[in-house]
């Protein structure tokens, strides 16, 4: 793994035919560092996922037009709309006039609240499909998220499960994929992850996350790709070891700002 001290851009890396990964990597500081990823489905109706941290956006855009011109995409899927994920949106917009914004009703209001035009935003409806390009998509709710707009989404085509901030994990240094992390390294990055963005697992129903994770396991995909992880092949390993955490005999520590421990305190 390569250690890295600012926000870095990496070459854009091909996983299928149709999808490629843009990667980027954030330094988290007296921790390491922290994937961002987004990723481009080409085609009849190019597709980009996410838009990236703003801080690389030069780089961004210029990765993005080595392979395709922005001006022909036509969807920008966004999973939420944390800052790492709407980051060049603006700039993308006025360089892809054609694209239209697909996410749900609440990321639609969050738009508008931050000051979108959402005239051209596609809302997924719950229980539907999204197409692009004659490509199906099937929109799902991963089973952890920091905001409750996320949507990711399976590609039955390629066999792609995208699970937006899920499977995140927090990384000694850069890799390419996740089958390069030791197991350890990566079971340690997955939790501190976990802490960081959804601290509400360790409070979860084990019973009702065992089941969705699970249900990820059953779609048997050959790639998994989370915003914040290298492209993984094998989503099984990463399920077991969430469920081996926050499902299983060993629970992972407890939100260390969670209620219950301030009212032990209290008395």
């Amino acid at each position: 793994m390569t250690a890295i001290e600012i926000p870095t851009f990496c070459a854009p890396r091909p996983l299928t035919p149709a999808w490629t990964v843009l990667p980027s990597w954030l330094p988290v500081p007296g921790l390491g560092a922290l994937p961002v990823n987004c990723f481009l489905l080409k085609g009849p109706e190019p597709l980009l996922v996410d838009t990236g941290l703003a801080a690389l956006g030069d780089d961004f855009i210029a990765a993005l037009e080595t392979q395709i011109d922005p001006a022909e995409l036509r969807w920008i899927w966004l999973s939420h709309m944390d800052p790492d994920h709407v980051g060049n949106l603006s700039r993308l917009l006025a360089r892809a006039p054609q694209a239209r914004i697909v996410t749900g009703f609440l990321g639609m209001g969050k738009l508008q609240l931050a000051g979108f035009d959402v005239a051209t935003v596609h809302v997924v409806q719950p229980g539907e499909s999204f197409t692009a390009g004659g490509r199906r998509l099937n929109p799902l709710r991963p089973p952890y998220y920091d905001a409750p707009e996320t949507l990711g989404f399976h590609d039955e085509a390629d066999g792609v499960l995208f699970a937006a901030d899920c499977f995140g994990a927090v990384l000694p240094g850069m890799v390419d994929a996740t089958e390069q992390i030791a197991a350890n390294t990566l079971r340690d990055g997955l939790l501190t992850w976990t802490a960081i963005d959804a601290p509400w697992l360790a409070a979860a129903d084990r019973a009702a996350l065992g089941r969705c994770l699970a249900a990820f396991e059953r779609l048997d995909s050959a790639w998994l790709l989370s915003a914040h992880l290298p492209p993984a092949r094998d989503a099984s390993h990463l399920t077991s070891l969430i469920a081996d955490a926050y499902c299983g005999r060993e629970i992972a520590a407890a939100d260390p700002f969670s209620i219950e421990r301030l009212a032990v305190a209290s008395h």
